[in-house]
């Protein structure tokens, strides 16, 4: 086994990433530019400290592989809905209490602070309120403890919260520390939240774009995990992407267009037993004995020289990373050029529709749903935006009617998947 499909295989059991998504020329690219630090005489010995620990090396690799993207108030509506829910809902409720949010990946803190700056500014003390903040990256932790920011941080902000909580310096802005004190940042991992536990139930919690590069048993543990921190009446806000993943799980779609919310629902904790007890009756593969401690250690040398590869045309998947980090027209481009190539896939649609839907376009997003209807009826993510884009129409009776088909859908998908397990 090569180095690069150990690391491969390390960075899917540890933190849940998908090998098809990480793509094999990703990991040899970082493997490659973080052995290009180490001595030659001592890479075998990194090598052999990295498939066996998750110390320095193992953080370093992290580091290149993750390539966090965020800034201050990313898509205005969910801090929206995070302000009308305060006053509207959790204040009069808790007029004594204390508000308490989880930013999980943080990433480099823009996310967190936005929180923080929304809850201050709808009028919540300080005094009551509490964010925990976590990322796997070390580098993006550092930063956002630090507190200081560029330019590309500030995409969407407006001046009158500019001038409120940040600190001018040249070239940059501080957050002020009456806001940065109001968040604990901590090293986690998304597979791993017990650290949470002691501290739930959570108000709020910030869970975007964090499964964009999850494999599908991941997304589900992390569902799971997410299920017990949020509190009854809590938001858990979600990438565009993400939110049919929790919907399938049971959660309910917050009434707020755009925001990418969802509350807990009656059938969630239903459907995640469910499928504890399918993966506990379903045998595991059978296959060669992973013992990574034994891999072989490769020292890099220059390789080969070969033939020129051939012009890398970009796919779906790359569309769906592209629409996760918010450059929504580069991910539009690409699914128009794969449907002009003559592409016939109803998830190409659905994605033109999430990103039409997004930008506040119904009409156009309707469009695209009903054209991946059309080529596969039980299009489940189809289904369930239709279901949402008639709620908001008024459309009660067909709204029903698309969620009750999703519902089907989705019977029919956990059938074909246990099928296969057999």
């Amino acid at each position: 086994m090569s180095v690069a499909t150990a690391v491969t295989r390390l960075l899917s059991d540890r933190l849940g990433l998908s090998p098809e998504l990480l793509g094999a020329t990703s990991v040899e690219r970082a493997l490659n530019f973080v052995l290009g630090k180490v001595a030659a005489e001592e890479r075998a010995e990194w090598t052999a400290r990295l498939l066996q620990t998750e110390g320095e090396e193992w953080q370093m690799l992290i580091e290149e592989v993750i390539v966090p993207e965020t800034w201050f108030f990313r898509d205005s509506e969910p801090f929206q809905l995070l302000a009308s829910h305060l006053r509207r809902e959790w204040l009069p409720a808790h007029p004594t209490g204390t508000f308490q949010a989880l930013c999980i990946p943080c990433a480099s803190g823009e996310e967190p602070y936005s929180v923080a700056m929304t809850l201050l500014d709808a009028g919540l003390d300080a005094g009551h309120i509490r964010i925990d903040a976590a990322d796997v990256s070390e580098r993006a932790l550092a930063r956002a403890r630090l507190a200081i920011y560029g330019r590309n941080s500030f995409r969407k902000t407006s001046g009158r919260f500019r001038e409120e909580y940040f600190i001018e310096r040249p070239g940059c802005r501080q957050v002020r520390e009456e806001v940065v004190r109001l968040v604990c940042f901590e090293r986690a991992n998304l597979l791993d939240l017990s650290v949470f536990r002691d501290r739930a139930p959570y108000d709020v919690i910030f869970c975007r774009n964090g499964l964009i590069y999850f494999d599908h048993r991941a997304r589900w543990e992390v569902t799971r995990a997410l299920h017990d921190l949020l509190g009854e009446t809590g938001l858990l806000f979600t990438g565009h992407t993400e939110l049919p993943h929790f919907l399938e799980a049971g959660y309910m779609p917050a009434d707020h267009p755009r925001s990418f919310a969802c509350r807990r629902g009656g059938v969630m904790g239903e459907r995640l037993l469910a499928r504890d007890r399918a993966a506990a009756t379903t045998p595991a593969p059978v296959g060669p004995a992973r013992d990574l401690r034994g891999s072989a250690t490769v020292t890099p040398k220059e390789p080969p020289k070969a033939a020129p590869a051939p012009e890398h045309v970009p796919g779906l998947e790359e569309a769906e990373l592209l629409a996760g980090r918010g450059e929504l027209e580069a991910a539009a481009a690409i699914c128009t050029r794969l449907l002009a190539a003559g592409a016939q896939d109803p998830n190409i649609y659905a994605m033109l529709g999430v990103i039409r839907e997004s930008a506040g376009n119904a009409a156009a997003a309707e469009d695209f749903f009903r054209k991946a209807l059309y080529l596969d009826p039980y299009h489940y993510e189809s289904l369930m935006h239709m279901s949402l884009i008639l709620e908001r129409y008024g459309d009660v009776e067909g709204s029903r009617l698309y969620r009750g088909r999703a519902g089907r859908a989705l019977s029919r998908q956990e059938r074909e998947r246990a099928l296969k397990s057999l």
